[in-house]
């Protein structure tokens, strides 16, 4: 049953899967291209100075790609439950609900992670070829926050397509909007550093609101 489980939402994503990871490799890529040619033309020291003295690091390009795709991968995996009515049906298969709906939010977070790891070691194997290990890895640092934002809008939307009435809908959106914003409002290189661990806590604790649309739906509490 948990390997069919998989299978169905693995179909329901695939296709979102494939082109999310596509345009996550093409732009870490064109990143990677960009700072190679900065070295071509200006130099490795003209490369590390930027770096060092403008908080500059080569990577604003894939800022908001982590948010696209988990939004893409949530719409794609949840809102067919509730377009086509098969949210009921699922729910009276013969398996437990918490573990069923901890299967689908499972999925869809493996995908993420697979999409975001390759995007991460694409630009940290270039980097960590071209300067000291300790400014490859303020790098990846600086993109854990876009990443984490990646898997709370996806745990968001999820929560947002399998719930039943329109009033929670909008507060979950507009919450939503208000989180995610501050994903992206460090000024500075590693500047969430100290709140990674709340970040990956909090990241959990969201999965609450898809159990909670769930529970809600099975009550009959729909528009």
């Amino acid at each position: 049953m948990q390997k069919a489980l998989i299978f169905k939402e693995w179909v329901k994503t695939r296709m979102v899967f494939f082109i999310s990871l596509a345009l996550a490799v093409c732009v870490a890529l064109y990143a990677v291209l960009m700072m190679k040619r900065l070295v071509e033309l200006k130099g490795m020291d003209h490369l590390w100075l930027i770096m060092l003295l403008k908080d500059n690091t080569f990577i604003d390009i894939i800022k908001y790609v982590p948010l696209v795709v988990g939004v893409a991968v949530a719409v794609a995996q949840m809102a067919p439950e509730m377009v086509q009515k098969r949210l009921k049906l699922t729910l009276h298969l013969p398996y437990p609900q918490r573990r069923l709906i901890s299967l689908m939010l499972m999925t869809g977070m493996v995908e993420l992670f697979v999409i975001y790891l390759v995007q991460g070691l694409i630009i940290f194997i270039y980097d960590a070829s071209i300067m000291p290990s300790e400014m490859s890895l303020r790098v990846m640092l600086t993109t854990l926050p876009w990443y984490f934002a990646g898997f709370t809008a996806y745990l968001f939307v999820t929560s947002i397509c399998l719930e039943g009435t329109w009033g929670r809908r909008i507060v979950l959106a507009l919450l939503a909007v208000a989180v995610l914003m501050i994903f992206f409002l460090q000024p500075v290189p590693e500047a969430y550093n100290a709140v990674i661990w709340l970040m990956i806590l909090f990241v959990f604790l969201l999965t609450i609101f898809s159990f909670g649309s769930v529970v809600r739906f099975k009550e009959g509490r729909q528009d």
